[in-house]
């Protein structure tokens, strides 16, 4: 069992649902970390998603991978920059425009991939488990939470507003 918080136990913790998530990403990234570790691959864990683009898509540009991953274009480039700095992307010119630079995986890069993509599929399976456990596909419930938050928003679900 883990530690109880302020929040864990008090009568509102309902209206903290983004802590609570925010805490159990926090969770997954450090687990997420080990994982990876285990396998051999070299970058952190909040880059998988980023390296998987890559891998699925290269060349690419940063610009490419933030709208495909829904992420500012900043935390796209600091992702890409981590990677670089780690040897498992590079830049290249882009044939069709020589002022764009696109990217892709390097070959220890294309290794790592190969390791990555292995390593999601044992994940996926350990998710699934964890879903079947706790009683809930938490992903789904992620997706359908956002989805009606979209279409009807926290302050009109509010009684007095």
């Amino acid at each position: 069992m883990r530690d109880m918080n302020f929040i864990d136990g008090h009568e509102l913790r309902s209206a903290f649902i983004a802590y609570q998530l925010e805490r159990l990403s926090e969770l997954i990234v450090a687990q997420g970390n080990d994982m990876l570790d285990a396998a051999g691959i070299t970058f952190p864990s909040r880059a998988v998603s980023t390296v998987l683009y890559i891998g699925e898509h290269q060349p690419t540009s940063t610009a490419d991978i933030a709208r495909a991953l829904g992420q500012p274009h900043q935390v796209a480039s600091q992702r890409v920059d981590i990677l670089i700095r780690l040897g498992i992307i590079e830049r290249v010119d882009d044939p069709d425009d020589g002022r764009r630079k696109l990217l892709r995986l390097t070959r220890q890069g294309s290794e790592q991939f190969k390791a990555l993509t292995a390593r999601l599929a044992k994940a996926g399976q350990a998710f699934e488990a964890l879903f079947d456990e706790i009683g809930c596909d938490l992903s789904a419930a992620i997706q359908r939470a956002a989805d009606s938050l979209l279409s009807v928003p926290l302050l009109s679900r509010m009684k007095d507003n």
